[in-house]
């Protein structure tokens, strides 16, 4: 007789009755759009207004940031507030919903810098955080 087969989290999901559709997808549909999760990753980094999104994000465009920063905010993501009238000055910011994406961030981010560090560290050497700095994996 074989031994019981442990079960992962995603299975115990996904044999739940309740489920509609798939939550890893849903989460996709929102940040898997090229530029939407760099975007809310600018905004972790204190990014609030529009033409410093596109300073640090190189190779998107004005129209594309446009239509993406709407997209953000009508999902609830972001929130736009028009700082002074004239001259006119907008600024972006997360909402609870938006700050909810930290630790989807993070853990992405943990991935490659532990198993892909050769694309994401200079020296190609894996890294971890740990209590809250970075460490180099040996």
């Amino acid at each position: 007789m074989a031994p019981p087969r442990e079960c992962s989290i995603i299975e115990t999901v996904y044999n739940s009755a309740e489920l509609k559709s798939c939550p890893i997808e849903t989460t996709f549909k929102i940040i898997g759009k090229k530029w939407s999760v760099l975007i809310i990753r600018e905004m972790f980094r204190g990014t609030t207004q529009f033409n410093h999104f596109l300073e640090r994000i190189e190779g998107i465009t004005p129209k594309v940031l446009s239509e993406r920063l709407r997209e953000l905010e009508k999902l609830g993501i972001i929130k736009r507030r028009i700082t002074s009238e004239y001259p006119i000055r907008v600024e972006y910011g997360l909402t609870d919903l938006g700050k909810a994406f930290e630790p989807v961030l993070l853990a992405a981010g943990a991935f490659s810098m532990r198993y892909m560090p050769e694309v994401v560290f200079k020296d190609g050497r894996p890294r971890a955080f740990v209590q809250s700095k970075l460490r180099v994996l040996t």
